[in-house]
Formats: structure tokens, sequence, C-alpha cells
């Protein structure tokens, strides 16, 4: 369990005011806002153990990540006249990721017997660059992870020194994991340890876990109510969609069309991993060395099953490289103390650089195919001009501080790394998903607050935006428009409406869609 001192309150603290930088910007979909639109439909009437959609049945998730969003939304959704709603509907990932980093560095800090290297694993997972978007989004994913840190944390005391006491949390750990994101909580972890159950040849260890009775009561007991609670709201179609179609298609088939390849994230971890990725290669360098550790082993084992495993996938998204941090966060203190040079470091200039490359060389960038990401790229270019001198000036900012945090000759290599994770969470969090944001989902949640204020009977058409539903306090459902209504529609189905010969008025347009009134009669 996380027991917190002074200091790790303090560091907790501090955190988790890192983690709400940038969570002010409008959500994305389609993730963000079909989250936040399912728990707005639980806390509005619906069933307490399953969420619905738009008004149908959502199968994507199991319920944890729903309640905590409703606790949020609950308590401090009176204050968002003071506090925009997007960032009371991320503070469960804020939160989340705070607890993820502390777990991690507490462990770090418990098994080097240095408090500073802790240190320096909390801070770098909150500034790495998947790390830091993951626990700034109003998914399960942050919550998963958490869960993810205090399984490998507490798998890797029982390798040490087995109890009964760290049985039932780890079964307590599987168990909340399961209601955040299913099967996945149990496969990653109970796969890594199994591997190195029969690597290592310590079967008593695994005989022990299972044979333990209180441990498999106490994962019966916390999922019982819910696998009720589900089944009467839903019925079998729930287990089906989520088993079948949400777990086993989304690694045997391409799921929404994130197919990939089996070196997908020989490219895409470098990458998720800024700005500490050269710490990764300086942990591969040294396998042999850190094999002979039974934790250091248990380590390298997680990071590799889930690399396989996600590479093999049929479906392949960058974040799922983060199912390894746990244990790759805990090597970065391991490696880090035998590491000088500031070679290690050059990877953290790649962001602040490539935000100035894209700045100067965009009009180079190739023209999206596609009507929507025309759309959509216009207007990031038309946010770009607008506020073209703050942004230059920003990154140009950043960017050298970066430069002087590789090349500053006296700094250690600790410091360097953290700088520039500083630097990167800036990048991203104060200048990327704004704009991106911005440009993307400003004029959706503009549209919606139109509607909303109209009091407009809105259906959809070939649009799924559900933080439309969200913004506007009301389901949208997906069906043919009558007259009187208001339509968000695909620019690909406008000839849709127009073939009816009714009379439209255009409300509020955005990247690929169109927020369309119809009239009740011959004149709008």
């Amino acid at each position: 369990m996380i027991a917190l001192h002074k200091l790790d309150w303090q560091l907790f603290l501090c955190l988790v005011v890192l983690g709400f930088i940038g969570t002010w910007v409008p959500l994305f979909d389609l993730d963000e806002g079909a989250f936040l639109e399912a728990t707005r439909e639980l806390i509005d009437g619906g069933h307490w153990a399953a969420t619905t959609l738009d008004g149908e049945p959502r199968y994507d998730k199991p319920i944890l990540s729903y309640w905590l969003q409703a606790i949020s939304l609950t308590l401090f959704g009176w204050l968002s006249h003071l506090i925009p709603i997007e960032v009371i509907g991320r503070l469960p990932s804020v939160i989340a990721g705070a607890l993820w980093a502390l777990v991690l560095g507490q462990f770090s800090a418990e098994i080097s017997k240095k408090p500073a290297l802790g240190v320096f694993v909390a801070f770098a997972l909150v500034t790495t660059l998947g790390t830091l978007v993951i626990s700034r989004a109003a998914t399960a994913d942050a919550i998963l992870n958490l869960w993810f840190a205090l399984l490998f944390t507490d798998i890797a005391r029982y390798i040490q020194k087995p109890n009964d006491s760290l049985r039932l949390r780890i079964f307590l750990w599987f168990a909340l994991g399961i209601l955040t994101k299913g099967p996945v909580a149990v496969i990653i972890p109970a796969g890594a340890f199994a591997l190195w159950v029969v690597i290592s040849n310590q079967w008593h260890l695994l005989w022990q876990a299972l044979a333990s009775f209180r441990a498999w009561a106490l994962l019966i007991a916390v999922l019982t109510p819910w696998l009720i609670g589900v089944y009467d709201a839903q019925g079998l179609a729930f287990f089906e969609n989520f088993i079948l179609r949400h777990n086993v298609e989304r690694f045997s088939g391409n799921l929404h069309g994130h197919g990939g390849h089996p070196l997908y994230y020989v490219f895409v971890m470098p990458l998720v991993l800024l700005p500490y990725s050269g710490l990764v290669m300086a942990i591969l360098l040294k396998v042999r060395e850190y094999w002979a550790c039974p934790v250091n082993r248990f380590a390298l084992i997680w990071v590799g099953f889930v690399v396989m495993l996600v590479s093999f996938s049929g479906t392949q998204l960058p974040h799922y490289v983060l199912y390894s941090t746990a244990p790759l966060f805990v090597l970065y203190a391991r490696v880090l103390p035998s590491l000088v040079s500031r070679f290690w470091a050059l990877p953290g200039l790649f962001i602040p650089l490539l935000l100035i490359g894209l700045g100067v060389f965009h009009q180079w960038l190739p023209e999206p195919q596609h009507r929507r990401d025309q759309e959509q790229l216009i207007l990031l270019f038309q946010l770009i001009t607008v506020w073209w001198w703050p942004l230059t000036f920003a990154t140009i900012s950043l960017s050298l501080l970066a430069l002087i945090a590789v090349f500053a000759p006296t700094w250690r290599l600790s410091q360097r790394l953290i700088a520039l994770g500083g630097v990167q969470l800036a990048c991203i969090a104060l200048i990327v998903l704004p704009i991106l944001s911005e440009a993307r989902q400003r004029p959706l949640k503009q549209a919606a607050l139109i509607a909303k204020e109209a009091q407009a009977d809105v259906v959809s058409q070939g649009v799924r935006m559900p933080s439309f539903s969200f913004y506007r306090n009301a389901i949208t459902p997906e069906s043919p428009p009558l007259r009187g209504q208001w339509v968000l529609i695909s620019v690909t189905r406008i000839h849709e409406l127009q073939a009816l010969q009714i009379p439209l008025e255009v409300k509020a347009a955005g990247p690929g869609w169109r927020l369309i009134a119809l009239a009740e009669s011959p004149s709008i």
C-alpha cells in the first residue's frame, strides 16, 4: 500500500500540480468525449454498473474509471463556473498519474537506498512524452498504469520476501485492474511473473500465490458485485462484446483501423519515452549485468513481454508501450548512477527542435487527402498565424533552455534529463495540446454550447464526436433528421440533407462537420 510520509506528501502535491498544467483545453474526441459523456449519462439516471453512450450500450471498458469520473463530476461539477469542466473531468487521471509516479519513485528509493533516485524517477515519469499525455486524458489508461505500478512493485517485493499480506495486495490490484480495463490487467503482470518463475526455477512462489484462499476470496469479493450488476443491466451482451470484440479482436485483428507492424514499437518506443530514451539504450547495454538480480530480471522480463505482446497484436497504438513503464522506470534508477556523459540526454532536444522545424518548414508538409483533415489543417494554420509571435518566442526560448540543459558544463546527467523533461512538458502541455485542441475541438465545443442555449433537438449523421453531447448535456442519437431538428453531420453527407429540399441554416462549422438546423416550415 502507499504509505505517505511528509516528504512523500510534498512530492505528491508537486506531481499533482504539474499534472494539472494544460488540462483546461477542450476534450479530445473520440476517447475523452466518449468516457465523459458515458459518465454524464451514468450520473443522469444511468445504471450504476453499466454505461451507455448517446443512449446506446457502451461495451468498451469496465466500470471503475467511470465511477471515478462520476465522483469527480459530482463533487466538483458545481465549481464549473470557476474551474473548467475539462479539468474536473480529467482529475482522476491527474491524481492517478501522480500516484503512478509516486509509487515507482518510492520503490526506486527503497531498492536503491537513495531517495534522490526516487525523486528522479517520479519526475521522469510525469515529464515523459507518453505518460504526460496519458495522465492528462480523461480515459482509463493512467488509472490502469497505476495498478500496473502497484502490481510490479508488490510482485517484486514478493519475489524478495513472500508473505500473505503481499499476496492479498497483489490480488486486490488485479481486481481493480480488471475493473479498469479488463483481462489485460492480469495478462501482463501474471504473464511476466510466470515467465520469471520458469526462467528462475522458483515454482514454489507461484504455487504459494495460487494456493492463497484469502487472495482469491478478495478478488472474487471485489469483482462479483459489478459482474452481477453489469449482467443485470446488459446481460451476456456486455461479456460477448467486451471480451470478444474489445479484447480478443483487438489482439487478433485490426480494431478501428489501428493496425501496425511487428517492428512498429521499435520506432514508436523511443518517441513515447522521450526525453529519457537514451536510458533505455543504456539499460539494453547492461542486460547481462542486470539479469543476475532477481528483481532486475523480473523487470527486464516484464518489459520484454509487453513489447513482444503488443508488437504482435493486430491493433497497435502508441500508448500500449506504456504498459512497460513500471519496470522500465525502476531500471532507470538502476542505470542512472553509472552514466555521466551528456550524450544520454541528447534525445531531449527532439521535441523543441521539431517544433521549430515545423514552424519554419510547415509549408512543405503534404496536403491531407481527406476534406476533414484539410479543414483541420487550415484551422490549425490560422491559429498559428494569429499567435505566431508568442508561439515563436515560447518555442525558441524552450529550445534554448533545452540546449543549455544538454551543454551546461557542470550539470549532472539527472539534472540535464529532468530539465529536458520540464522543457518537453511545457512544449506539449502549453503549446502542442492547446493548439491541436483549439483547432480540432474548440469549434465543436462552441457548437454544442450554441445548441444547448437554443435547447435544440439534435441528432447526428456520419459524425461520432461524443464531447458534443457532453458539452450540451444531452444525448445526440444517430438517426435521420426531421423537420425542426438540428443535425450534427459529416460534410460528406450534406448532400443527403439537400436532397430533402427542406430549408437549412448552418449554425456552426468545424473540420469535417457542420451543425445544421432544418426548418419546421418552408421558410427558416
